[in-house]
């Protein structure tokens, strides 16, 4: 089991360094601006669409959501936390894949593979360890 929270803690404090600087007006400009500049530099096909008010407003408040859901799992790491975020990675994977499908950014990979690898290891790692238990 501390190997299984030890996953959980680092999938939490890979979201908290990853989301924060969404969540803070003004750097997640200038990081949004970064990603663009990449998008363009690499000549990638799809979308990278300029980034509104209201978009950046969403950017902050998911990003401040993520963190406070990032400090409890550092606070109280277990199992069942893991399990949770496992679920919630398992849906932003498919929220990233369907941007893409849609031609957002290829830069979206960036984030879909970390996803794909804590969605594995603590779903796959909770029912693991709940099979050790019985």
């Amino acid at each position: 089991m501390q190997n299984y929270n030890k996953w959980v803690a680092r999938s939490a404090y890979y979201d908290l360094i990853i989301t924060t600087p969404f969540a803070i007006p003004g750097v997640a400009s200038w990081v949004i601006s970064l990603f663009a500049s990449f998008h363009q530099t690499l000549g990638f096909q799809g979308e990278f669409p300029a980034f509104q008010i209201q978009h950046l407003l969403f950017a902050h408040l998911l990003g401040s959501v993520v963190i406070v859901w990032s400090l409890l799992r550092i606070k109280h790491t277990s199992p069942l936390l893991g399990l949770y975020d496992g679920f919630a990675r398992v849906l932003f994977s498919v929220f990233y894949i369907c941007a893409m499908a849609l031609g957002a950014s290829p830069l979206i990979l960036l984030f879909l593979i970390p996803e794909l690898f804590f969605a594995v290891v603590q779903n796959v790692g909770y029912y693991q360890l709940k099979k050790q238990d019985t």
